[in-house]
């Protein structure tokens, strides 16, 4: 009941954010909004909370330091046949194939799987509900090319501190990479910021 009821309260505030924006009209991004730092300090209140209850519980190893990972969906594998100007398919892609792959790829998370009364459990499952609403609040949307942008530096602020609340970094990572896909397929215009340019963005906070 908890872990629904924070993820409601952290959905409620991403849902109104992307619901009152005009993402055609908007300017190139120089920040970070607003609304992702609140997400980030929420959420490690939260951690907080919950941490003078439970004990820790237990993480997936990683083999990498995720706050290093160079956020952007256009790296990924399945979307290089739409983004990536060096990489020429054969055939042209089909974007509802791509569509449909994606949502195999998010079908696959379980929203609302069990929580264990160990704080990693129970962030996790309040991020899971978190970035999900995200994800299909962006699928009912129009972006621009810079509302397209503005998604990809919030999702990379968002990455660069949720990864290390969850049981599997892979999670947050997945879920954003749909939001950023998700927010591509709905641009006419979708031409990716640069990662480095992204990264400095969120550095600054």
């Amino acid at each position: 009941h908890y872990v629904k009821v924070q993820g409601l309260v952290i959905s409620q505030m991403l849902r109104k954010s992307v619901e009152t924006r005009d993402w055609l009209s908007t300017l190139e991004p120089r920040n970070v909004r607003a609304v992702m730092k609140r997400v980030v300090e929420d959420t490690t209140a939260i951690d907080v909370q919950v941490g003078l209850l439970y004990e820790e519980g237990v993480r997936k190893a990683q083999s990498s330091d995720s706050s290093k990972r160079t956020f952007s969906v256009y790296s990924s594998s399945r979307q290089q046949g739409r983004y990536a100007p060096s990489y020429t398919p054969s055939a042209p892609m089909d974007t509802n194939l791509l569509s449909n792959i994606q949502k195999l790829f998010s079908e696959r998370i379980d929203v609302f799987s069990p929580v264990e009364f160990n704080k990693v459990s129970v962030l996790t499952g309040i991020i899971k509900i978190s970035l999900k609403t995200l994800l299909e609040c962006v699928r009912l949307r129009t972006f621009g090319r810079f509302g397209l942008q503005q998604v990809q530096v919030d999702c990379h602020f968002l990455q660069l501190y949720l990864w290390r609340f969850v049981a599997d970094e892979e999670l947050v990572h997945l879920l954003l990479d749909e939001v950023v896909a998700s927010a591509a397929l709905r641009c006419p215009d979708p031409v990716p910021m640069e990662p480095s340019v992204v990264e400095v963005i969120c550095e600054r906070g």
